[in-house]
């Protein structure tokens, strides 16, 4: 879901005179329900091209009310001062009326959608049409014969903007089973990036980091380098906790995020068959840099990780100007809008300079959408789901991407472009959405057991790796 970079700047420009015209004509404090300008041509020719009739009846959308913005993004019944929650009753409205829908959405605790949806699919009923599970619990329902493949809805354009191609690149056995796409913005919530303090960084006379993102030249050794300059016992107790400073505040996934940005990733498809993408060449730079975080997160007093469920607190740390580095997912920006100093946000430090470009890692807690099974036409419901992707593209997302993110967290122009790059370089590991596969604590484990132990836990673990690969992909050529 790439935004194309003069059109960001177009859009920016016309969020500058909304803003302008805002603060002309409201109250101090008011928001206008005015969205951004679209992308133009491509989203208004693509609805051009569609008409659907619903014939009037319920378009039945299930998601779930226990993760981050898993409700905000489906469902908002009237019209809100907030932007991003106007841009979704907007969406709704307008999808409701171009095709002829009552648009209604069904909100349940996340492991429930499965016992849901089967329950509907065992009776009958075809109540629900399209759901937004997260991704593991897609997974699982693929395998179960439980929705509908996209390749099988003609009208579902996967190679245009508004679609994820991340996730069009996990078909399995020519059969692809959900999608992310510009309806679904919580997976922009949980993608992982890198802020930083500006007020840390001047004091340690730490260069333009932007520019550094820009040359190429923000890797694990700079990054590391620059965090082994901060440690502080602040409050002089004699040990170091959480009244003091550091180069980096994080949380215990830390493996995770890093072992993604160094381009690595444990399983992959290729002609739509999933195999262990784990070189040789792979498993050494994963031992490399299983070293040097060890040494980064364990020696020196330069880092502090809070223990799971204290997430909080490293942000909290962070907004008292504790760290030079914080990392987290993208959904912890909005925290700090009351942050009294400056910050900037960047993309994960690549592994080297060799590697490519900047990635980073889609929390498997993302939602994702699902097409239920019913006896439903799906030709219609194609073009349903293939407007609502497009109306998502055209308004909700400008103004997540714009106003949300760009205008009111986000305080400078470069971290902006900073965001182009994160949301433009995300990368999926069908390892994260099928547990049974075994590997995906793997790289996390040896971090954690703060021992150099990668490689052999890696090598203990492919061959029933392999041997529940296989099994997903028979699963998935078996299915009718």
């Amino acid at each position: 879901m790439k935004r194309k970079i003069l059109c960001l700047i177009l859009a920016m420009l016309t969020l500058l005179g909304t803003c302008i015209g805002c603060a002309s004509g409201n109250q101090p404090g008011q928001e206008t329900n005015d969205t951004p300008e679209s992308e133009g041509d491509a989203f208004d020719q693509a609805l051009g091209a569609l008409s659907a009739d619903w014939g009037g009846e319920d378009f039945t959308v299930l998601g779930r009310n226990d993760a981050g913005s898993s409700v905000t993004e489906i469902l908002r019944e009237e019209a809100s001062s907030d932007p991003l929650e106007d841009a979704v009753y907007r969406r709704n409205l307008t999808l409701s009326e171009r095709c002829n829908l009552n648009y209604r959405a069904v909100i349940e605790p996340s492991d429930q959608l499965p016992i849901v949806i089967g329950n509907d699919i065992k009776s009958g009923s075809g109540e629900y049409d399209i759901a937004f599970p997260d991704m593991r619990n897609a997974g699982m329902m693929a395998t179960k014969n439980m929705l509908v493949d996209f390749h099988e809805m003609p009208y579902i354009d996967m190679d245009a903007e508004w679609w994820d191609q991340g996730t069009a690149e996990l078909s399995i056995s020519g059969r692809l089973f959900w999608m992310n796409s510009d309806i679904n913005f919580m997976a922009h919530d949980v993608t992982f990036l890198t802020i930083f303090s500006k007020v840390m960084a001047d004091k340690q006379g730490i260069d333009d980091l932007y520019q550094t993102v820009y040359d190429q030249e923000w890797t694990l050794d700079v990054f590391s380098e620059y965090i082994k300059k901060v440690s502080s016992d602040l409050d002089g107790n004699g040990r170091f906790d959480e009244s003091d400073a550091y180069g980096l505040i994080g949380t215990s996934s830390m493996g995770y995020n890093m072992f993604y940005a160094s381009d690595l990733v444990f399983v992959k498809c290729e002609n739509e068959e999933p195999y262990l993408a784990m070189t040789e060449t792979d498993l050494l730079k994963a031992s490399d840099l299983l070293d040097k975080l060890l040494e980064l997160f364990y020696n020196g007093n330069s880092t502090y990780l809070v223990a799971p469920g204290k997430e909080k607190d490293a942000l909290q740390m962070f907004i008292n100007n504790q760290g030079l580095f914080y990392m987290e997912c993208c959904s912890y920006v909005n925290g700090l809008r009351n942050m009294s100093d400056d910050f900037g946000v960047l993309p994960m430090p690549k592994y080297d300079k060799k590697q490519e470009t900047y990635t980073t890692y889609v929390h498997c807690i993302s939602s994702t959408m699902v097409i239920v099974q019913s006896f439903k036409q799906f030709d219609e419901m194609s073009k349903i789901i293939e407007t609502m992707a497009i109306l998502s593209g055209k308004s909700v997302i400008p103004t997540y991407y714009e106003l949300v993110l760009k205008r009111k967290s986000i305080r400078d122009e470069d971290s902006a472009g900073m965001l182009d790059i994160i949301f433009s370089n995300r990368t999926y590991d069908l390892a994260n959405y099928y547990e049974k596969i075994g590997l995906m604590y793997t790289f996390q484990a040896a971090v954690d057991s703060k021992t150099s132990s990668f490689a052999s836990g890696y090598n203990k673990q492919v061959r029933k790796a392999t041997r529940e690969l296989a099994k997903i992909a028979d699963e998935y050529s078996d299915l009718e």
